[in-house]
């Protein structure tokens, strides 16, 4: 089971370096090129495919804008998606571990 374990996590791990690949880039949210996403942008971007609501994508947008005044710079999107993606790999890696009760080598 610990096995199993390890593979997940490396395979998990595998995924989100190959996602990497596929993120949007800062400039395709910055409609209009000044350098700052305002919600109505940013919500615009996220809507466009219907993945998100608007009201998904405005909740969004309030937890990135970490300095709360009003639009969202690359360094914030940056760091608030590096931040998702290291939650996201440990919950992996968490769920992984708490169900191998196999005690086993």
């Amino acid at each position: 089971m610990k096995r199993i374990a390890i593979i997940a996590a490396a395979a998990s791990a595998g995924a989100f370096a190959a996602s990497a690949g596929e993120m949007v880039a800062f400039t395709d949210i910055d409609a209009n090129g000044d350098g700052m996403v305002t919600e109505v942008e940013f919500v615009t971007h996220k809507t466009a495919d219907g993945e998100y609501t608007e009201e998904e994508a405005s909740e969004k947008f309030v937890k990135i804008d970490a300095n709360a005044d009003g639009s969202v710079s690359e360094a914030e999107l940056t760091s608030a998606m590096a931040e998702w993606k290291d939650k996201d790999v440990q919950a992996d890696v968490d769920v992984d571990l708490e169900t191998d009760t196999d005690s086993s080598y």
